[in-house]
C-alpha cells in the first residue's frame, strides 16, 4: 500500500468536502457530530489551516483518495505562536494500517521546520485506540478535562497529551 501524504491546498477542496461529509455520516466516536460541510465550509476551513505560517492541513492518498486528514492549528497570540493543536481522522476502511502514524510523523517533520515547539491533541476517553496512537508516538498525558464532552447525553472524558519536539534551554 503506498500512501502518499501532502499538504493541502484549496485545490483539494472536493476531495476533503467529500472526506468530510462520509467521515461526519459515520460519526466515530472521538470526533464532534456535524452535518456534512458545503463547500463554502470547506473551503474556510482549509484556509484556516493553510494561511496562517503555524497551521497546516495534511492529507493521506491511497491511489488518489484522500483515505486521512490531520489538521493543526498553532496558537494565534505571539506568546503561543510555537504550540497548536491537532485533529486527526481516517477513513473506516483504512483504520490500523498506520495512516494515522504517517500522519503524525509528517506532522512532526513540519513542526520542526516551522519553529513549532509543543503539539498537543486532546482525545476523547471513549476512544482509547486514539490514545494508544498518540502515547506509542511519544506524546504524555497531561491532564483529564472531566466531563468536557456531551455525546448520547452521555458525558466524556478528554485526555489532553503533549510532545514537546526539542530541549530548548528556556524552561
Amino acid at each position: 500500500m503506498n500512501i502518499q501524504v501532502h499538504s493541502a491546498s484549496v485545490a483539494d477542496l472536493e476531495d476533503l468536502q467529500q472526506f468530510a461529509t462520509t467521515l461526519f455520516a459515520e460519526a466515530p466516536p472521538g470526533i464532534y457530530r456535524r452535518s456534512a460541510p458545503t463547500m463554502q465550509e470547506e473551503y474556510e476551513f482549509i484556509a484556516s489551516r493553510v494561511t496562517p505560517k503555524n497551521s497546516t492541513l495534511l492529507i493521506a492518498r491511497l491511489d488518489g483518495r484522500v483515505v486521512g486528514l490531520l489538521d493543526f492549528l498553532g496558537g494565534t497570540l505571539a506568546e503561543e505562536a510555537h504550540t497548536g493543536t491537532f485533529g486527526i481522522s481516517v477513513d473506516r476502511a483504512y483504520r490500523g494500517l498506520g495512516i494515522g502514524t504517517q500522519l503524525i510523523e509528517e506532522l512532526m517533520l513540519w513542526a520542526l521546520a516551522s519553529g513549532i515547539r509543543r503539539v498537543e491533541v486532546r482525545a476523547w476517553a471513549n476512544n482509547p485506540g486514539a490514545i494508544r496512537l498518540y502515547e506509542s508516538l511519544g506524546f504524555n498525558r497531561e491532564g483529564i478535562l472531566r466531563d468536557a464532552i456531551l455525546t448520547d447525553d452521555t458525558y466524556v472524558d478528554v485526555v489532553l497529551l503533549s510532545y514537546l519536539l526539542d530541549a530548548s534551554p528556556h524552561r
